[in-house]
C-alpha cells in the first residue's frame, strides 16, 4: 500500500504544482462555469488543492510504513485532511463566484 499511495501523492503534488505555475495545464475543464476574470485564480486554487493533497497522501504513506495504523483511524485522518484542504478552495469560490461548490451542477429541464 505504501508504494501506491506514495506514487499517487507525488503525482498529485506534481500536477498541482504544474497547474499553479501554468494554468493552461488545467485545460478547459470547468471553464464554462467560472467567470473569465476569475479563471486563473480558480485554477491556481485547484492546483494548490491537488498539490497539498498529494503531499498529504505521500506523508500518510510514509507514516503508514513507520506506524501500524488501524484502518478506521487512517480513514478518518485522510477524510479530515481532505476536508481541511478543501476549505480554502470553497471559501475562495464563495467569494469570487457566489457559490461554494466548484464543480458544475446538472441543470434539470422544467416540464
Amino acid at each position: 500500500m505504501f508504494q501506491f499511495l506514495f506514487v499517487i501523492g507525488l503525482v498529485l503534488a506534481f500536477y498541482g504544482y504544474s497547474a499553479m505555475k501554468n494554468p493552461r495545464v488545467w485545460g478547459d475543464q470547468g471553464r464554462d462555469n467560472v467567470k473569465p476574470e476569475n479563471w486563473n485564480g480558480y485554477v491556481v486554487h485547484n492546483g494548490q488543492f491537488f498539490m497539498y493533497s498529494g503531499f498529504f497522501l505521500a506523508a500518510l504513506a510514509a507514516l503508514d510504513v513507520i506506524f501500524a495504523f488501524n484502518e478506521l483511524v487512517y480513514l478518518l485522518i485522510l477524510l479530515g485532511g481532505l476536508a481541511l484542504l478543501m476549505y480554502p478552495l470553497c471559501h475562495w469560490m464563495h467569494e469570487k463566484e457566489g457559490t461554494w461548490w466548484p464543480w458544475p451542477r446538472s441543470k434539470k429541464k422544467k416540464k
